[in-house]
């Protein structure tokens, strides 16, 4: 054996060591905590823009007004997304009367806030915008939460203590954090569940961003919620498939309802002419 053998292979172990076990994961909780932000937009008639106060600093909000003897909606956008993306959700609720409040989670859109935290965080951000619909006197009739695949984490961890919370509507929701990660790892990088690389860079990213991960459980607040609970599979999604919404669901005590939108991608399934209808008679079956 050459001279300096075994001194080049510890520095080939300590080298790639580094790479696996501290420059990756740090690689890829950078894009768990910060993707690039999407513009927001200037606010027009009907929407009225507030900001409201979490721990992120200020969000910003559009809310359209409805009647005061019905439940007024928080809808929550995903992970990326804007609330722009949900005013026609907006305008369709109120003219069934509903008072609708579009929230951007904090560091997204026309929000402060550095880190996005799988819903952990983002929590403090949906708890915000709902006191600030009571503070104006629009939730006399109580709240109704609509979340969007990372908006369904943070929905999740806000309605299940809420006391006025009338009911709740997850499209795309994942149960755990931990499963998503390593479900994602698999469907985007085909790194095997074994592989420690997503269990190390959820926990740097909790480290950087101040969350414990194990509190992002979807399955555990459904099983707290004792609100309505409407769960929205995307047919077509590969995110979230049926299997990982059927564990939210059935963690629900009810009353309940599962639609899975055939043909949809993920958070697609808007695109349905059958999904206001099926929307509709879950709050209608609710006296919603």
């Amino acid at each position: 054996m050459r001279p300096g053998f075994w001194k080049r292979a510890g520095w080939r172990v300590l080298f790639y060591g580094t790479v696996l076990f501290a420059l990756l994961p740090f690689s890829f909780s950078q894009v768990m905590l910060r993707l690039p932000r999407q513009p927001a937009g200037r606010v027009y008639p009907p929407f009225e823009e507030a900001f409201v106060v979490s721990d992120a600093g200020r969000l910003r909000t559009w809310t359209v007004r409805g009647r005061p003897d019905r439940a007024a909606v928080v809808v929550v956008h995903g992970l990326g997304d804007t609330l722009e993306s949900y005013t026609d959700h907006a305008r369709t609720l109120q003219r069934r009367g509903h008072t609708v409040l579009l929230l951007d989670l904090r560091a997204h859109g026309g929000s402060e806030g550095r880190d996005s935290t799988l819903g952990a965080r983002e929590k403090a951000d949906v708890a915000a915008a709902a006191r600030h619909l009571r503070e104006r006197e629009l939730a006399g009739a109580g709240i109704v939460y609509m979340g969007f695949s990372l908006g369904s984490a943070a929905v999740m961890g806000a309605a299940p203590d809420a006391p006025d919370t009338r009911a709740v509507i997850l499209e795309a929701p994942f149960d755990t954090a931990r499963a998503t990660i390593a479900h994602h790892g698999w469907l985007l990088y085909r790194i095997p569940a074994w592989v420690p690389l997503g269990r190390l860079a959820l926990a740097v990213a909790g480290w950087r961003a101040g969350f414990d991960p194990d509190d992002v459980d979807l399955v555990k607040a459904a099983g707290r919620l004792r609100a309505p609970l409407m769960t929205i599979v995307d047919g077509d999604d590969p995110r979230m498939p049926e299997a990982v919404v059927r564990r939210v669901h059935d963690a629900h005590a009810g009353p309940k309802r599962m639609w899975v939108a055939p043909g949809v991608t993920h958070v697609g399934a808007i695109l349905r002419a059958d999904y206001w209808p099926q929307v509709t008679a879950f709050l209608e079956e609710n006296g919603l």
